[in-house]
């Protein structure tokens, strides 16, 4: 790497990560492993060797030429409906190698000797490459802009959106579905589509979820049509979790007094040692548990931090695919950060999305980290053209 990409580096953003990589390592070594409270120990240095790998890749794509990017989208997404795909057919009960089941969802493939891998965690990488890529392009084609040509592009974004979005929910993971509607929201406020158009899709959605509130309530059939069996124990476990010990109730009623354990500024082990997936989900709760409430606002304003360098890049580069990139990114990091946390703390319900950067598991980090690294080559190729 020469002296002139490294006087480019957003070294702010690498800051920000090497903290992250610090309190992962802490929080996850201090979470409980079972119900005896012994500690994920292993986790974390694992979770280390993650961190380590993961730069490693997010530095290679940082010096590239994230243009390659775009002419190479539809590999990048058709791998990924490939890895999805086969998901879906082992949940139709083909014999499909390596697939786990494990977590009540089929989401996962298990490679031996490295681990689980969750094709979701890239797919969602993928789907902000292709959406960016077919938006600019058509933005390209036509520069004259009506009614039709915008209903065109949603259309096209619909088509791309879609069949990843569908083999996700049927896994089923509800969580992974919403992160990846986020994503395409936060692409298409940008795409230059017309606000008149925006404003009535926005509207459609707003009366689906109205929809859903009213039939929760007045019209149980439909939920029960809608929803798998443990995905509407997640939202009966989020109204009330005292009435609903099931295992979501009894996790979000461990979350809230691991917690609150945590007071102020809390020193020391937290004392919650039968919180499920306290390294992995739940990863804030170990956090507010062991540093309190400062740790906990310390982590949020670090998100808020970086989400702030990733606009700053979108908005200074020249080139509109690496803006739109850099907006898929930060819809995707936002939605993750205020679902992931909002779930600890009963303002969201559970979903068992993962916490960017800190939760444990090398899908979610690498994915992660990659984005990163998109990040950091458009900051790049942004000043290397402006000063051309």
């Amino acid at each position: 790497m020469n002296r002139n990409v490294l006087s480019k580096i957003d070294y702010t953003m690498v800051f920000i990560i090497f903290l992250f990589a610090c309190i992962s390592f802490i929080s996850i070594y201090y979470a409980p492993l079972d119900e005896t409270g012994s500690r994920a120990m292993s986790l974390a240095y694992r979770q280390i060797g993650w961190y380590i790998f993961s730069f490693l890749i997010a530095s290679l794509i940082m010096i590239m030429d994230y243009d390659r990017l775009k002419r190479m989208h539809w590999i990048f997404y058709g791998l990924g409906m490939f890895l999805l795909f086969g998901l879906t057919l082992a949940q139709l009960g083909l014999p499909i190698p390596l697939v786990d089941d494990s977590h009540g969802a089929w989401s996962w493939y298990a490679l031996p000797g490295i681990g689980q891998l969750q094709p979701s965690e890239f797919m969602k990488l993928f789907l902000i490459i292709s959406l960016a890529a077919t938006i600019d392009k058509h933005n390209e084609q036509y520069q004259i802009r009506g009614m039709r040509e915008d209903l065109l592009l949603i259309g096209k974004l619909a088509l791309i959106s879609l069949p990843p979005f569908i083999l996700v929910f049927i896994q089923p993971d509800l969580g992974m579905s919403l992160v990846f509607f986020s994503i395409i929201v936060s692409m298409i406020i940008v795409s230059g589509i017309s606000w008149k158009l925006i404003t009535a899709v926005m509207g459609m959605i707003v009366s689906g979820l109205v929809f859903f509130v009213i039939s929760w309530f007045k019209f149980p059939f439909i939920i029960d049509l809608i929803l798998k069996s443990h995905q509407k124990d997640r939202f009966l476990a989020w109204q009330n979790p005292y009435q609903f010990r099931n295992e979501q109730g009894y996790q979000l009623i461990q979350s809230l007094n691991s917690i609150g354990s945590g007071e102020f500024f809390h020193h020391g082990y937290n004392a919650a040692i039968s919180l499920p997936e306290a390294y992995n989900d739940f990863i804030f709760s170990v956090i507010g548990g062991t540093f309190g409430f400062v740790g906990g606002v310390t982590v949020v304003l670090l998100y808020f931090l970086l989400i702030s360098r990733i606009v700053r890049t979108a908005v200074d580069t020249h080139d509109p695919f690496g803006s739109y990139m850099c907006t898929g990114i930060v819809g995707m990091i936002m939605f993750q950060v205020f679902e992931n946390i909002g779930m600890t703390i009963q303002i969201m319900p559970i979903t068992g999305l993962t916490l960017p950067f800190l939760s444990y598991g090398g899908s979610s980090l690498l994915s992660s980290m990659i984005c990163i690294g998109i990040v950091q080559s458009v900051r790049i190729q942004t000043q290397k053209f402006m000063f051309t």
